[in-house]
């Protein structure tokens, strides 16, 4: 769309992606020192969400320039993008700790996240060519004028959410290091301060310590299965033209089963949803790797498979993570709920780094040459990899969580003497 070459562009977006994932715990970090009359989280929502919008369709829109202003311009607007997204969604993520105490309720909050989510993502790709294509050789620039659309739509979805929601202001004032640091700390200082004392709190939480672990090695997994889908279907089957179809599969499943995780994580609990998830998906890992039959409905079965496993770890690391939270303070005095947050985006993305990292070594290792055929061993690297270690990846996660400790019956008793603890200081 800019015209900036791959090799250029991909260090834009690297340095965009390493400023993210650090803006997360600085975030989580400035968050949790706030105290406002609209609570600790809305404020972030209702003043970001028009700064976010705008910065979305900037990042879109083609500047007269050429060179090197056209390369700093993309780098620069990707980067305000991203910090503006921080600062309105992780907010957001971590008012579901405050929003309710309920544990089945968190479940049902992370369900239906996880189901417009999906229905999102499935509308912007059906949807985004076609509005593309048509307003092409209408408009000058017709991305920036889509852009533009979804930042309204989004900015309505923010508002709403924002008027229609209510912080716990209970828990946003007890228990927590929310007061505002002394003036002449600096947010580098307290950054670092915050840093040091999450991993000393890591530590000892270990329910937190079990689900970031299982997030990290669930998002190597994920993701190396869906970045290996790509490669597979072209060299591997020949079919290029089905590789969309199999990407979307997957959200497709994770909208129409995330009602079915929620049941299960209400009905026994979370645990026990992510252990039948994970058995489902390695199924369906362990099946793709020895299956022979090309056949697309054959290998679409198994992808979907896949996606019905996964599905239950989008909900249920969303929905344990908040009652992280109440072990914190039930344990230590603190909630911390923005920091949590913030450390958890943080971890998710440091896994998406080493899974960049890992499948292009991958790739080097099998010999693959872009757009040339691929022999017989490649292949069979190729597959393995994208079979192998995502089977890894939700075994490694199973182990993590076996011994996970927070039963509903043991959250709700956390809950109550909270309570009486903030009753009786």
């Amino acid at each position: 769309m800019l015209g900036i070459a791959p090799a250029i562009a991909g260090l834009s977006f690297a340095i965009a992606s390493a400023y993210d994932a650090f803006a997360d715990p600085i975030m989580g970090s400035i968050v949790d020192r706030t105290l406002s009359r609209r609570g600790r989280y809305r404020p972030y929502m209702l003043f970001g969400a028009v700064p976010l919008a705008l910065s979305f369709g900037a990042m879109f829109y083609v500047p007269p320039a050429s060179g090197t202003a056209l390369v700093i311009y993309a780098t620069l607007s990707h980067i305000l993008m991203r910090t503006l997204y921080t600062a309105v969604n992780l907010p957001y993520l971590a008012m579901s700790a405050s929003i309710t105490s309920d544990s089945a309720e968190r479940a049902t909050l992370a369900g239906v996240r996880m189901v417009f989510a999906a229905g999102a993502g499935i509308s912007v790709a059906m949807l985004l060519p076609k509005a593309v294509s048509a307003l092409t050789g209408k408009v000058a620039q017709p991305y920036f004028v889509v852009a533009v659309l979804i930042g309204l739509l989004a900015t309505v979805s923010i508002l709403l959410c924002v008027r229609n929601t209510n912080e716990n202001t209970d828990e946003n004032t007890a228990g927590t290091t929310g007061s505002p640091a002394p003036a002449r700390s600096s947010l580098l200082g307290q950054t670092v301060s915050d840093f040091v004392r999450f991993w000393g709190m890591l530590r000892q939480n270990g329910p937190l310590a079990r689900v970031l672990g299982a997030i990290v090695v669930a998002a190597v997994a994920l993701t190396m299965f869906s970045k290996c889908l790509l490669y597979w279907f072209k060299y591997g089957l020949q079919r290029p033209d089905m590789t969309s179809v199999a990407l979307v599969l997957g959200v497709v499943m994770l909208a129409l089963f995330a009602p079915f995780w929620v049941w299960v994580a209400r009905r026994f609990s979370k645990r026990a949803a992510w252990m039948a998830g994970s058995a489902i998906a390695a199924t369906g890992y362990l099946g793709f790797w020895l299956n022979t039959n090309p056949d697309m409905q054959v290998v679409l079965g198994w992808t979907a498979l896949i996606g019905v496993g996964t599905a239950s770890f989008a909900i249920n690391y969303w929905a344990m993570l908040p009652d992280t939270v109440e072990f914190n303070e039930w344990k230590f005095g603190e909630r911390n709920e923005a920091k949590i947050a913030g450390f958890a985006a943080f971890s998710h993305k440091v896994a998406l780094a080493v899974n960049a990292m890992l499948l292009g070594q991958i790739l080097q290792w099998a010999g693959f040459v872009a757009n040339k055929p691929l022999d017989a061993s490649a292949l069979a690297s190729i597959k393995a990899a994208m079979c192998l270690i995502p089977l890894t990846g939700v075994l490694c996660s199973v182990l993590l969580l076996w011994k996970y400790p927070i039963t509903p019956a043991f959250h709700r008793r956390m809950v109550d003497e909270i309570a009486r603890r903030r009753q009786d200081p």
